[in-house]
């Protein structure tokens, strides 16, 4: 029996904005609670929600997932999470329909997030079908209003916290990041792939950091810290964190598809989204954005992208290479799930 979290498609359908072909970039209303709907083969398309926590779930039209995405991107710090303004569901912020068919969401600036004086403001940008599946886009702009340097604590600094597939992390389900795996698979990584050889599941790709950058992130216990020197904030300074999550929806629930979608999912995080913060990822960022974890100017040494791959499981993938960062995950979803 496929576990649910959100309306059906049919309900939802009604009351989303819906991305059709491209067009000159318009403004759009608010969807009823938060449902965003892009067009697309894949999947009958995808549907995103968006409420006051900013990604709130991702999943197939058709509905044909086991499950959706539970938040699966979040800024957070000091036992808070960057919201989307200050309303409940984000319905206070600006949405535009691009020409290309992406979606962007401005949300209104957050004050005092994380520390006093500290403003935060998110966006959001749910891009249009790829062949590599339907990405989203979280940009997170922290500013120091104060006339003095904010330190974030030491003991729960910035970090961008994931979760990819609610109930995906059982034994034999296929994960990887640049580093390799293992029951944490943290250490320095900066993308990270994941997926499920045996359920109907979202495969997923996931970055936060460029290759340059690896030295620069250290592990978590419950996600991954951004480059120590964003949590010092100067007055008016503003520090500015990107991450990017992908959905890949299987075209069915045998070995072949499944594993089929993690393939996809796992070549686009060694692909697109280890090649640096170019091309469309970097669409609608300012051009003198600079990102934490993001920059191209430092000699950081990268990390191998294949280390701990298990060759001897069908087709070369690692499905024994550990669930990513699965105790942080869990812990993540504990907090959350006790606000629903």
């Amino acid at each position: 029996m496929k576990k649910k979290f959100l309306l059906s498609a049919g309900a939802a359908v009604a009351a989303v904005a819906l991305v059709a072909s491209a067009s000159p970039a318009s403004a759009l209303d608010w969807p009823n609670s938060g449902y965003f709907q892009i067009t697309g083969t894949s999947g009958g398309g995808a549907m995103w929600q968006i409420d006051d926590y900013g990604l709130a779930f991702g999943w197939d039209v058709n509905e044909d997932m086991n499950e959706s995405l539970y938040y699966p991107l979040a800024i957070y710090a000091q036992g808070e999470y960057l919201k989307c303004g200050e309303t409940l569901d984000g319905s206070d912020a600006t949405l535009t329909e691009e020409a290309n068919g992406d979606i962007t969401i401005d949300c209104q600036p957050a004050p005092d997030t994380f520390e006093t004086g500290l403003t935060g403001t998110l966006h959001i940008r749910l891009y249009a079908e790829d062949e590599n599946g339907y990405m989203a886009r979280v940009w997170g702009e922290l500013e120091n209003t104060t006339n003095s340097t904010i330190e974030i604590g030491s003991d729960d600094p910035i970090g961008v916290y994931y979760y990819y597939n609610y109930r995906a992390w059982d034994n034999g389900d296929p994960w990887m990041t640049n580093v390799g795996g293992g029951d944490s698979g943290l250490d320095g990584s900066f993308w990270g792939a994941g997926g499920d050889f045996d359920m109907y599941e979202i495969a997923t790709s996931s970055s936060w950091g460029s290759e340059s950058q690896a030295c620069r992130f250290t592990a978590a216990p419950n996600g991954m810290y951004v480059p120590a020197e964003s949590n010092s904030i100067a007055a008016g300074e503003t520090v500015n964190i990107v991450a990017f999550i992908n959905m890949v929806f299987p075209v069915g629930d045998d070995d072949a598809e499944t594993q089929a979608a993690f393939d996809t999912a796992l070549a686009h995080a060694q692909g697109e989204l280890a090649g640096g913060l170019t091309g469309r990822m970097a669409t609608g960022l300012p051009a003198d954005l600079v990102a934490s974890g993001w920059e191209s100017n430092d000699a950081c040494v990268p990390q191998l992208a294949n280390t701990g791959v298990d060759t001897a499981v069908t087709g070369g993938i690692a499905a024994g290479a550990g669930a990513l960062a699965l105790l942080g995950l869990g812990l993540v979803v504990a907090r959350r799930r006790a606000r629903v």
